[in-house]
C-alpha cells in the first residue's frame, strides 16, 4: 500500500517538535548544533541471498542534505583536475600521494578510505585506484562508479563543479546484510518542504526496487541527531498526541 503524504509529513513534524527539550516550569531549550534528519526503513520479505534483491546505489534527491559547507570527498586527479580541487579548497591526492599511499601498511589505507564519505577520481587514474584501494573501497560502497550507475569519475575540471554539486544531494543506499536502510534527509534548519521532498524520492526508489513494491516496507521511523524515533503510523502519532 503506497504511503500516505500527509502521514509523512505529520511524522516530520513530529520529528522536529520532538527535537526540543521541554521540561514542565522550563523554556525550551533547542540545541546549539543544526541536528541532522534521519530516515530509516526496515523492510520484510527479502532474500538478501539473492543479489538482485541487494541494494549498493547513490541516489540523486530533489535536494540538498548538505548545508552550508562541502561535502566530505577526497579528489584523487592530476594536472587540472588537480588544481582545480584545490581551488575548490577540496581534500586531494595526486599520482605520487597514491603510489605513496599503496605502500603504506593494510590499516593506513582502511583509516584513509574511511575517513572520506565519497571519492571522486580523474578517469586516466582509475585504474590505479581500483588496483591499489578497490579492496577497501568495495566492501564499504565508495568504489567511484561512472554516470549514470554513480558520480565518482570525471574527466576535465567542469565536471568537478557539477560532481560536488551532486553529492550534496547525494545519499548512499546499501540492502546487504541487514533489512534496514538508514539514510540522511537532510538538516532541521531546512525548510519542511525539502525534507519531505527528499523523504518521499527515498521511499518511492526503495518501494520501485522491492518485489513487492510497498508492500515490503515493514515500518519506518524519523529522527534527529539527538531526538526521539518517531515512527510513521498513523496510531503511534496519536498514542503521543500528534
Amino acid at each position: 500500500m503506497k504511503v500516505d503524504d500527509k502521514l509523512l509529513r505529520k511524522s516530520l513534524n513530529a520529528a522536529i517538535d520532538f527535537s526540543v527539550i521541554k521540561k514542565n516550569g522550563f523554556k525550551d531549550k533547542v540545541r546549539k548544533f543544526d541536528e541532522t534528519i534521519d530516515f530509516i526503513i526496515n523492510l520484510k520479505d527479502i532474500n538478501l541471498n539473492d543479489p538482485k534483491q541487494r541494494i549498493d546505489k547513490e541516489i540523486l534527491l530533489p535536494n540538498n542534505i548538505i548545508i552550508g559547507d562541502k561535502p566530505n570527498v577526497c579528489v584523487i586527479a592530476s594536472d587540472e583536475i588537480l588544481m582545480e580541487a584545490k581551488n575548490l579548497g577540496l581534500e586531494t591526492i595526486d599520482s605520487d600521494g597514491l603510489v605513496k599511499l599503496n605502500n603504506e601498511e593494510k590499516k593506513v589505507k582502511k583509516k584513509f578510505v574511511k575517513k572520506y564519505d565519497f571519492f571522486i577520481v580523474e578517469d586516466k587514474m582509475m585504474p590505479n585506484v581500483a588496483r591499489y584501494l578497490a579492496r577497501f573501497l568495495g566492501p564499504l560502497g565508495k568504489m567511484p562508479k561512472p554516470f549514470p550507475s554513480g558520480y565518482g569519475i570525471i574527466s576535465n575540471p567542469d565536471d568537478l563543479q557539477v560532481a560536488i554539486d551532486r553529492y550534496l544531494k547525494i545519499i548512499r543506499i546499501q540492502l546487504k546484510k541487514q533489512l534496514i536502510i538508514q539514510v540522511k534527509i537532510g538538516k532541521k534548519s531546512m525548510e519542511k518542504e525539502q525534507v519531505f521532498e527528499n523523504m518521499k524520492a527515498i521511499v518511492e526508489y526503495i518501494a520501485d526496487q522491492m518485489p513487492h513494491k510497498y508492500n515490503n516496507i515493514k515500518s519506518m521511523f524519523l529522527k534527529t541527531t539527538m531526538g526521539h524515533p518517531i515512527k510513521i503510523d498513523e496510531q503511534y502519532l496519536k498514542s503521543i498526541e500528534v
